[in-house]
């Protein structure tokens, strides 16, 4: 067997003889190393959709105490979240994720936006296992963990990709004993499900920010924070398009869907297929060229708008709505800054500080 052969170990049974062998060996490692991607693609877009992603970038009101907070504490939220996660251990940024995750139950319309976390929250877990799984460095591993136990095999040629590999001789179910092998692991697998605690956690601090303030109020916190208004302005644009591009890009499919267009590629021969995938993205490009100009359209009509209001005309703005900190926004910033200087303390505590590797 040329794996077998070429890595020091003999398939222990009639599975490894099929496991390990050569051609089902390179499709099982090249559809693994496909699956993870797709099925983030799939869990984002299937399950959120445009409609969802719209949603996702437009404010709906509420009456709760997240909404009448000051914009300002939930951005110090965001931040606090994020950076005691990066600095600490991995359950402790599991704590601060469920408990950003209690906090959705004080918006509105808990389920919507449930439908539209969940999936993000899942997809991240999926790609960071799937990918730490095989990528994370075996002298780490085997330093966090004291041993690496590896879950399958592949083909020596793909460490060239920075596939995992051992230092020495290691064991892989239904093959045996190897010498320097390349594969999957269980604790690259559950490293990825720690780290993720922490990027999940930042994920929903943002998300319950954007959620339950209004994009102007982000923009006028961030103003009387002493951000420039000209980059306060650039980041709100760039968030309140983001549903314009969504709304013209469904517009648009439901165009060609409307003349006749499927862009699913059908066919029964090879040739068919390739016909079909070929119209498939011509379709594709024709779509992203009109979403492109109506996108255009629609810069050039906010930036008429912004030239007639007097934007940048003086340097001391006023506001139709002045903000200003209450009492329970100064509570929320001495409970936020407790958590910082806690997360920095037990930063320095043996065993409750970042782990060294962490991509």
């Amino acid at each position: 067997m040329e794996l077998a052969q070429a890595s020091g170990g003999v398939p222990a049974s009639d599975l490894g003889l099929i496991l390990y062998n050569p051609a089902v060996n390179w499709a099982i490692s090249l559809i693994y190393l496909i699956w993870g991607p797709a099925l983030v693609i799939y869990l984002i877009f299937k399950l959120i959709g445009f409609r969802g992603y719209m949603s996702l970038f437009r404010y709906a009101g509420g009456e709760t105490f997240l909404y009448r907070l000051d914009p300002r504490v939930k951005i110090l939220l965001s931040v606090v979240v994020t950076t005691v996660a990066a600095m600490t251990v991995w359950w402790i940024s599991a704590i601060l994720f469920v408990g950003v995750m209690a906090l959705y139950a004080f918006t509105t319309n808990v389920k919507e936006k449930m439908r539209i976390v969940a999936p993000l929250v899942l997809a991240s877990f999926i790609g960071t296992a799937w990918a730490q799984s095989m990528i994370a460095p075996y002298s780490y591993l085997l330093y966090d963990f004291g041993e690496v136990h590896f879950i399958y095999a592949f083909p020596g040629a793909l460490s060239a990709l920075g596939i995992t590999q051992a230092n020495g001789t290691a064991y892989v179910p239904y093959l045996g004993y190897v010498q320097n092998p390349v594969g999957l692991t269980w604790e690259g697998l559950i490293y990825g499900l720690q780290i993720t605690f922490r990027s999940v956690a930042a994920i929903a601090a943002g998300l319950l920010l954007v959620f339950t303030t209004q994009p102007s109020d982000i923009l006028t916190s961030l103003e009387k924070s002493g951000l420039p208004v000209e980059l306060g302005f650039a980041l709100l644009l760039a968030v309140s398009s983001v549903p314009k591009v969504l709304e013209a890009s469904m517009t648009t499919l439901n165009a060609l869907k409307a003349r006749g267009v499927d862009l699913r590629p059908r066919g029964g021969s090879p040739a068919a297929v390739a016909s079909a995938l070929g119209n498939t993205v011509r379709y594709v490009l024709l779509a992203l060229v009109t979403i492109v100009v109506l996108t255009l359209r629609d810069a050039v009509q906010i930036a008429i708008a912004a030239e007639i209001r007097g934007f940048r005309a003086s340097r001391k703005r006023t506001y139709y709505r002045e903000m200003k900190m209450r009492l329970p926004d100064y509570v929320g910033i001495a409970v936020l800054l407790a958590l910082l200087a806690a997360g920095i303390y037990l930063s320095g505590v043996p065993g409750l500080g970042a782990i060294p590797y962490n991509p």
